[in-house]
């Protein structure tokens, strides 16, 4: 099965191979940083369990439940206040990162996701040709172009990954985020990891807003990060010091290191930055008097008039005599670095200039294009010839060389990731993912392909065995679709925000029929049952009423208007396929008998919209519900009130919760986070962990109870290994 592959992908995955540097010298000095910068970690992680120990003994901090009480962290007193043995989590602090362990009951087998909206996030190793390292949502991804499966993940940020680099000899990576929203200020750190040990090294602060660009200085001494708060800032990584801090009066759009010279017992480097209309060279060097580093020079000699540019990307030609720089108009500027003059202007592409790769061993650089190509220049200063183009699918972000100098790794705005030979300018697919929020998810009948929809109207059927896609489509449709389920494996039916409801062949993603206006309101989920006496879909909108179609003629059959507000969730019952459930906004549970066409159960609490529905396969097929107040409520059809409510003491927005297909186990999920319950001798909590940077959306099972598959606001999809049966 799918999850058995992915465990052995994972198993016969080596650890990171010795790399062989052409500078010894540089290959000393990286190590004994590295050295000195994890022996800095350990220390700061022996403080950190320090504090976290004397909270513990103090009763700080702890989370100890008693045995009445329900899961821990969740209190079985419904409403009330949580117990004195249970203490809530700050809503306003930073979710702790946690993907589940090697052994836990829950691990995060894969991350499926890439937006390609900020530059420069997919970046392949300087050193191994396999490795490339990009960023999804909060998390920074070190994957294998061999091996879909393997995947690690450095986990340290709150908010997405915006800026990415990886120093000259692949021993560091640093990352930079958007500002915060989880602590005042809107602070936006950059974390620096140590490639060997996947551990961070550095946290460094300073930037809000946004982190736009991050680059190592050549000689691995020094990182600079240039922000959206027009702040630039470069740090010693040896001791972690704030060298120099400088703002300009518009967003520095282009850094780029150039020489480095020794001069006395520190070097001086040269560095090209682009801010607006101006670019100049500058000079970072060590003024003994004034004991402080100092950035100054001259700008870049320019036309007099007419060459008005904002700067997108940056590059040195290959013999380091010029600066080469992307622009909005999609033109490639030529300057010379010795004379500080303006060379040429270079029309390439339209839609900006956004990626610029030079072939180190000769006069051949790469440049990608916002109208989606890949253009081969060869030449320098004023004389340039085009060798070769490739179209790609989306405005190309991202591009690098692996270290071979054999293939280019392309990253583009449409999501996809793709392998191009630098000789003819051939690609291949390697990732797709969505870019935008992913609404909804669910599986047919096999437990290898699941389908995936987003509020831009994209829906894919993915691959389990390769993270590949089998089959997409978009729906121009404003809004995109809000929910999705399958009939069989043959085909994916899903609501939408403009009142349809849609139905595609899922190995070819053909329109096979819809149905206009299906409720007054956006569909907010759908359902379907099929067997040789009764076949119907199920639908719900946010008019409040419950619909029921005829399969093949989709002729409205039934109609229910019980809810007061919308409707979140429409079930069909487990046992009786004539029973239908649905729950809403409105703090409502209603069931209806589709034979005797009416309502027969109602279900109804003071406060609380439902957000969720499913049902327990054991016990009296309780239903269960979960709502905005972060409760899970259990409710039998005999009794009006419910049998049994845990309560989150974050009192945490739940989105959706689901019953696993053997009836064992209950997932839930909803801020950042994906909870897994027991439901055999009580609700016993059993596993959590978080993958996601913003709210989950939906969640689901595989048919074989060995995977869940999470979706959210971040355009990530979070495979999770489940090991609950094997316990």
């Amino acid at each position: 099965d799918s999850r058995d592959a992915a465990k052995a992908g994972r198993d016969t995955r080596s650890g990171p191979t010795a790399v062989t540097l052409v500078d010894d010298e540089l290959e000393t000095a990286v190590g004994a940083t590295a050295c000195r910068l994890r022996e800095r970690a350990s220390e700061r992680a022996k403080m950190a369990a320090s504090v976290r120990d004397h909270q513990m003994f103090s009763g700080r901090g702890s989370a100890r439940q008693d045995q009445d009480q329900g899961p821990p962290g969740f209190s079985n007193r419904g409403a009330e206040a949580p117990s004195p043995g249970t203490v809530p989590v700050d809503v306003n602090a930073p979710p702790v990162m946690d993907d589940g362990a090697e052994g836990e009951v829950l691990e995060l087998e894969h991350m499926i996701g890439f937006t390609g909206k900020n530059l420069d996030t997919i970046i392949a190793h300087p050193r191994l040709s396999e490795v490339y390292v990009k960023s999804v949502g909060s998390a920074v991804v070190v994957g294998d172009l061999n091996d879909p499966h393997n995947q690690e993940f450095l986990r340290g940020h709150d908010m997405e990954v915006t800026a990415l680099a990886v120093s000259a000899t692949g021993a560091f990576i640093a990352s930079g985020q958007a500002g915060t929203t989880h602590r005042k200020g809107f602070g936006a750190p950059v974390i620096v990891w140590d490639f060997e040990t996947r551990r961070p090294l550095l946290t460094l602060q300073g930037h809000t807003e946004k982190v736009n660009i991050l680059r190592f200085s050549p000689d691995e001494k020094f990182l600079a990060a240039c922000g959206q708060d027009l702040l630039l800032q470069i740090w010693d990584l040896q001791t972690g010091e704030l060298i120099l801090g400088k703002k300009f009066k518009q967003v520095v759009a282009m850094f780029q290191w150039c020489d480095v010279n020794q001069k006395g017992r520190r070097n001086v480097y040269d560095i090209a930055i682009g801010s607006s209309n101006n670019v100049a060279l500058d000079q970072l060097y060590f003024d003994p008097a004034r004991q402080q580093w100092i950035l100054d020079g001259t700008s870049m000699a320019m036309p007099t008039a007419g060459m008005t540019r904002d700067y997108l990307c940056s590059s040195r030609s290959a013999d380091g005599d010029e600066l080469l720089a992307g622009t909005s108009v999609g033109d490639l500027l030529v300057f010379k670095l010795t004379s500080h003059v303006y060379r040429a202007s270079v029309p390439v592409c339209s839609g900006g200039l956004r990626a610029i790769v030079v072939c180190p061993t000769t006069f051949v650089i790469y440049c990608g294009g916002g109208d989606g190509t890949v253009r081969k220049l060869r030449g320098d200063d004023m004389r340039w010839t085009l060798e070769g183009e490739a179209a790609l699918d989306g405005a190309v972000t991202s591009m690098s060389m692996v270290s071979n100098g054999t293939e280019l790794l392309v990253g583009t705005e449409s999501g996809r990731m793709y392998r191009m030979l630098v000789d003819d300018l051939s690609s291949q697919l390697v990732s797709v993912g969505h870019t935008a929020e992913v609404t909804c998810v669910c599986f047919g009948t096999r437990s290898d392909v699941f389908a995936s929809a987003s509020s831009e109207g994209a829906i894919k059927v993915w691959d389990l065995n390769n993270y590949s896609v089998l089959a997409e489509t978009r729906v121009t449709a404003p809004g995109g679709a809000r929910c999705m389920c399958w009939i069989g494996d043959t085909a994916v039916v899903s609501g939408w925000e403009d009142h349809f409801v849609r139905c595609h062949d899922a190995s070819t993603m053909q329109a096979l029929w819809e149905i206009p206006n299906a409720h007054r309101g956006a569909v907010t989920t759908v359902a379907t049952h099929s067997d040789a006496s009764l076949s119907y879909v199920l639908s719900g909108g946010e008019d409040g009423s419950v619909r029921i179609w005829a399969l093949r003629s989709r002729e409205l059959m039934l109609q229910f208007v019980e809810h007061k507000k919308g409707v979140s969730q429409v079930l069909v019952d487990v046992k009786s396929p004539n029973l239908v459930h649905s729950a809403g906004l409105d703090c409502s549970v209603f069931t209806y008998d589709l034979r005797k066409e009416r309502r027969c159960v109602a279900h109804m609490v003071r406060e609380g919209a439902f957000t969720g529905l499913t049902q327990r396969l054991d016990s009296e097929q309780e239903l269960v519900t979960c709502d905005m107040n972060g409760r899970l409520l259990f409710w039998d059809c005999d009794v009006p009130d419910p049998v049994q409510v845990l309560q989150s003491p974050q009192r945490m927005t739940m989105r959706c919760v689901s019953v696993s297909p053997t009836g064992r186990y209950l997932a839930i999920c909803g801020d950042f986070l994906v909870n897994v319950f027991d439901l055999r001798g009580g609700v016993q909590l059993m596993a959590q962990g978080l993958g996601h940077s913003e709210p989950v959306r939906d969640l689901y099972w595989s048919p074989d109870e060995k995977q869940v598959i999470s979706v959210g606001d971040d355009c990530c999809i979070c495979v999770w290994n489940f090991y609950g049966a094997e316990i």
